[in-house]
């Protein structure tokens, strides 16, 4: 990574938009100079800024000021890590170089040009355990990688798994580390967010998180590769995760008849509720299943391939649905937040309160009704937000059922600017969960 600020256009031309997300945008590059890549195209992910901050203070971070946005800030920290302590490896995207402009933060990284992991499975004539055996081995050596740096992904899903290059053997990619974490370094708003699928139950509960978290995300991974749609199924998000917190999912008669007991017994150990039960990335390379010893080679059956096709097709749909409204919207409240409150010296204790009585509250500690609402803002003696709490509470109604979700809450109070704007945020920043 480079220690100087360079613009990206001096170096790269930028071509097309592989891919979006609520916060970034994905395009392709070629390299006018070369910097050590082995090839001239690269990915050029591009985090868009919201003004400066100051970042809590971190072991060989040279630049004081980064941008406001957590999520920004925390995905470089992290892939300056995994240059320093990772990198190369077959199973990790790779950072070639850094570049910033009025546009953003620019990271120059290895292209995949291979797909994601559900698209190359599923495009396949010929699909079995032992393919399946392959995705997991490659997914576990990256974390093991990952894990023995510190650095927990806490976003593992198929969309975050991509292959290099379009040969029947390429490498397999981990990346996308914006919602990242390393143990010494955990950014409490960063761990907001996430994909409620794969996310594991220390989590959802607020407890400590540690690498085991990611092997928890690797068994949802097994589990919908071997049967064509996910463990925890609701038909809320409220009911999906009382599932998750207890643990409770099966492995249905006429979906697993065929599937090994191997097989069946290692999503088993990946999927404990105790995080301390749960094996090792290095545990899960050693596991006969996964090398490959004791998974079939027979073609799976048509119908859970028939299956995956189908629940990879709704992923991608949602996926990018939610890339757009999120980005919208998100932007949208967290300017209407700013003219409501604009004027508001919000003091660092109010944000360390905030999280806190949201929690005493508020009946599942996450969402609150608008009298439940006023009577968080009531216990912090936030007088003069009161009269506006109707106001903040409609901005964060998202779906009109009534309540508002504290994490969103405090992901809007934390996006903004105020006189003592930069302790406010690092404060939130900090907030033990």
């Amino acid at each position: 990574m480079g220690q100087e600020t360079r613009r990206l256009n001096d170096d790269y031309e930028v071509a097309d938009v592989l891919g979006r997300g609520g916060f970034s945008v994905v395009r392709r590059g070629i390299i006018r100079k070369c910097k050590g890549s082995k090839s001239d195209d690269v990915a050029i992910k591009t985090l868009r800024r919201f003004g400066p901050l100051i970042p809590p203070q971190h072991p060989n971070n040279s630049r004081q000021a980064l941008v406001s946005d957590a999520l920004l800030t925390n995905e470089l920290l992290v892939m300056r890590k995994i240059v320093e302590e990772v990198s190369p490896h077959p199973n990790v995207i790779h950072l070639y170089d850094v570049c910033e402009d009025s546009n953003g933060i620019h990271l120059i990284l290895e292209l995949c040009s291979g797909g994601e992991l559900f698209d190359r499975i599923v495009a396949q004539e010929r699909y079995s355990e032992a393919g399946a055996a392959a995705v997991i081995r490659q997914i576990a050596k990256g974390l093991k990688a990952l894990h023995q740096a510190s650095i927990i992904h806490r976003d593992l899903k198929p969309e975050n798994c991509l292959f290099l290059n379009k040969d029947e053997n390429s490498p397999l990619k981990i990346m996308d580390f914006g919602l990242s974490s390393i143990e010494d370094f955990t950014d409490p708003v960063v761990g907001l967010f996430g994909s409620v699928d794969y996310v594991s139950p220390e989590a959802l509960s607020r407890h400590k998180i540690t690498c085991k978290a990611d092997i928890w995300s690797l068994g949802v991974i097994l589990y919908i590769l071997l049967s064509g749609y996910p463990p925890f199924i609701a038909q809320s998000n409220r009911q999906k995760q009382q599932m998750i917190m207890q643990g409770h999912f099966s492995f249905h008669e006429k979906t697993w008849k065929s599937i090994s007991y191997s097989a069946k017994e290692l999503i088993s150990s990946l999927l404990k509720v105790n995080p301390h039960m749960r094996p090792s990335a290095e545990e899960v390379l050693q596991h006969p299943w996964v090398t490959g010893y004791l998974a079939k080679q027979e073609q799976m059956d048509a119908e859970i391939v028939s299956r995956l096709q189908s629940f990879n097709a709704r992923r991608k749909f949602r996926a990018a649905a939610m890339a757009s409204i999120f980005s919208s919207s998100f932007s949208l409240r967290t300017k209407k937040l700013k003219n409501l409150v604009g004027s508001y010296d919000l003091k660092p204790q109010e944000l360390e309160n905030l999280q806190i009585h949201f929690q005493k509250i508020c009946r599942d500690g996450e969402n609150a009704t608008l009298s439940q609402f006023e009577q968080v803002l009531k216990a912090m003696e936030m007088s003069s937000l009161v009269p506006l709490a109707a106001r903040i509470f409609d901005l964060f109604d998202n779906n009109r059922d009534g309540t508002v979700d504290m994490r969103e809450i405090i992901g809007g109070f934390s996006s903004l600017k105020y006189s003592q704007g930069d302790d406010a945020l690092r404060l939130c920043f900090q907030v033990k969960k």
